[in-house]
């Protein structure tokens, strides 16, 4: 199931330059599918848990949807640009990456909390290394497609 998501969320960042904004939509949808399905299946939730979990998530969701356009739109710099970098365009391009990875890992710590908080340890600290693993697998998908600076 893994596989599925890496592939769906990769698939979304290829077409991004060329598809219409419902297309975008839709895969961006398929992939949040997947990836709670992926999630569900690894926090095995009791009812009760599930109650609590599940409307945090989705605040969740929504505010890390903004870290995953921030990638998108860099990916898609990054290709437009890959080949006539300059030190200006390579320096801004690490330093939005780096900014979304540190707003990423900070999502996660607000998350692990308010789950920790609401629902128990146990759950948050799930919650937390499956959301790690999922990013974690997109990322190092996304890198094995992209190419990497030439030298000078």
């Amino acid at each position: 199931m893994k596989k599925i998501v890496v592939t769906i969320f990769v698939m979304f960042c290829c077409v991004f330059a060329y598809a219409q904004q419902t297309e975008t939509e839709l895969i961006r949808s398929a992939f949040k599918l997947e990836k709670k399905a992926l999630v569900a299946q690894f926090l095995a939730l009791s009812n009760e848990d599930a109650a609590k979990f599940w409307p945090i998530y989705d605040k969740y969701e929504l505010e890390r949807s903004e870290a995953g356009t921030r990638r998108i739109k860099l990916i898609d710099t990054y290709a437009t640009k890959y080949e006539s970098m300059d030190d200006a365009s390579t320096d801004a391009l690490v330093k939005e990456s780096a900014s979304i990875q540190k707003k990423e890992v900070a999502l996660r710590e607000k998350y692990y909390a308010t789950v920790k908080k609401s629902v128990s340890t146990n759950v948050a600290a799930r919650f937390y290394q499956i959301e790690d693993a999922i990013n974690v697998g997109v990322r190092m998908e996304l890198f094995s497609q992209i190419p990497m600076l030439n030298p000078k």
